[in-house]
């Protein structure tokens, strides 16, 4: 099983352009934006951890896929936070707070999470905790965002 499990997370990273263990670098940590308080928006926020491994396979690998799907064009931003990051970003209510205290608003504790959150930060879809070790991520991430969207 954890032949799998590393033979999954060795395609995430292949199909994300045979990036290392670095990746691409973090996403935009802004949650707020002008006339970003739309309904039809869903904000997926990735909270991650240096040099964790499963969370450049989801910001690299399967967070893009998103952002190409046609369904999805204009209602998503996809927004990432380091939870143990001190460094600044602007929350939902325009507000500067460090990414750890977000993490802690949201009480996340475990690297990868996905939130799914509305324009004013309220939840909208279960939390996807966890990286991926059987090759479905990709399928759960979609469930998420439909909900998210549908609601």
């Amino acid at each position: 099983m954890k032949l799998l499990a590393r033979l999954a997370l060795l395609a995430g990273l292949l199909l994300a352009g045979g990036v290392g263990v670095h990746g691409r670098g973090p996403l935009e940590s802004s949650l707020h934006e002008a006339g970003g308080n739309r309904a039809d928006l869903l904000y997926v926020v990735l909270f991650s951890l240096p040099d964790c491994p499963y969370c450049v396979a989801v910001r690299d690998a399967y967070l893009p896929a998103l952002i190409d799907d046609p369904r999805f064009r204009g209602r998503l931003r996809i927004r990432e936070v380091s939870i143990s990051s001190p460094r600044l970003l602007t929350d939902f209510n325009g507000d500067r707070t460090p990414h750890t205290d977000l993490a802690r608003r949201y009480k996340v504790k475990f690297a990868p999470t996905v939130l799914f959150l509305d324009a004013h930060g309220q939840p909208r879809a279960d939390a996807l905790l966890g990286g991926d070790s059987v090759g479905l991520y990709g399928g759960y991430l979609e469930n998420r965002v439909m909900q998210g969207l549908a609601r």
